[in-house]
């Protein structure tokens, strides 16, 4: 049997707070009437990585109540990512630039 050696644990050194990811973003999806429920939903599975059952929720809340969170705890390039998904997936050339939607601080 070879010798083996058993190497230390890594030490763990506390988070830099400059460099720290900020999780503190969501994305916030708004009802219009432009864009029908099913290409939502889709978009919503596509940008968000939603499964169908969730992305309607989210559509249904938007359509109901004017607006939904579609994900929070997300650092601010995720949320834009996401964001830009959404209008990606739901834009109609010649018609519409997508979805309204946007990645604001999550205590607002």
């Amino acid at each position: 049997m070879p010798d083996t050696t058993v190497l230390p644990a890594p030490k763990v050194l506390p988070a830099d707070p400059a460099s720290a990811t900020d999780r503190g973003w969501k994305v916030v999806l708004y009802n219009d009437e432009v864009h029908d429920f099913i290409t939502v939903v889709f978009a919503l599975q596509r940008a968000a990585g939603l499964s169908v059952e969730v992305a309607e929720m989210v559509a249904y809340e938007a359509h109901s109540a004017g607006s939904a969170v579609v994900k929070s705890g997300l650092d601010r390039d995720d949320a834009m990512i996401i964001c830009a998904g959404l209008r990606k997936w739901t834009r109609i050339d010649g018609h519409t630039g997508g979805v309204e939607c946007e990645a604001i601080r999550d205590d607002e």
